[in-house]
């Protein structure tokens, strides 16, 4: 396998520039020119983001040419509507979309991670095979299913429990929380399947990274 360094920078990275960073910006923005600026200046840092993949030319997810659509939409409503609460409740329906999708691919039989979890973590093709007859991802795809609707139900209580500014740090703080403890699950699923197929894993920490295009900003919030 690759290293995991790499693999854990690459997961760390990416919750920094989709849940935490975008929180700060929208908290710093709001308290300092009210909703709307800070709206503008979190969609801004997500289509900054596109814009420096195509600069840079690296591959740009359609699922984040999506995202940017529906943060479009989203930023639109609350302008219209000048509410915060709407704003941020707005990805709930995204986080449980994507709750269901995960849960409803897996129960096919064609778990949607098994293309997903290669972004993040390149599986060597034999290994690969061999987690599919072990419904590895299947099993992660219960994982992160439970996560993703964790998050959700959290961010409505969240929503309707604290004000605005606690909401933006507990949110900043949990959400990454849930994600760090749904990737610890799935790295212990991993290593319990593996094991009872007799393979042994060894870490190659001279490998640089060599997965799927670079972190893409997220869909949900």
């Amino acid at each position: 396998m690759p290293g995991w360094r790499p693999i854990a920078k690459r997961v760390f990275t990416t919750v920094m520039l989709v849940s935490v960073l975008p929180m700060a910006v929208f908290y710093t923005s709001l308290s300092l020119f009210g909703l709307r600026p800070a709206v503008l200046a979190t969609a801004g840092w997500y289509y900054a983001g596109l814009l420096l993949n195509v600069v840079r030319r690296k591959p740009v997810l359609a699922a984040a040419l999506l995202g940017a659509g529906l943060l479009s939409i989203r930023a639109v409503i609350t302008f219209l509507t000048g509410s915060a609460f709407v704003y941020f409740l707005q990805p709930v329906a995204g986080t449980l979309a994507t709750a269901t999708f995960f849960a409803v691919t897996a129960l096919a039989g064609r778990p949607v991670l098994d293309r997903l979890a290669h972004e993040f973590c390149p599986f060597p093709e034999e290994l690969s095979v061999r987690l599919r007859k072990d419904r590895f991802f299947s099993r992660l795809s219960v994982v992160w299913s439970i996560t993703y609707f964790v998050n959700a139900c959290g961010t409505v209580w969240l929503l309707t429990s604290s004000s605005l500014t606690g909401f933006i740090v507990l949110k900043s703080t949990l959400s990454p929380a849930v994600t760090a403890a749904a990737v610890v699950a799935s790295y212990l699923i991993f290593r319990l399947t593996v094991r009872n197929q007799d393979v042994s894993i060894r870490w190659a920490h001279h490998q640089p990274w060599a997965g799927g295009g670079p972190a893409q900003p997220a869909l949900t919030g």
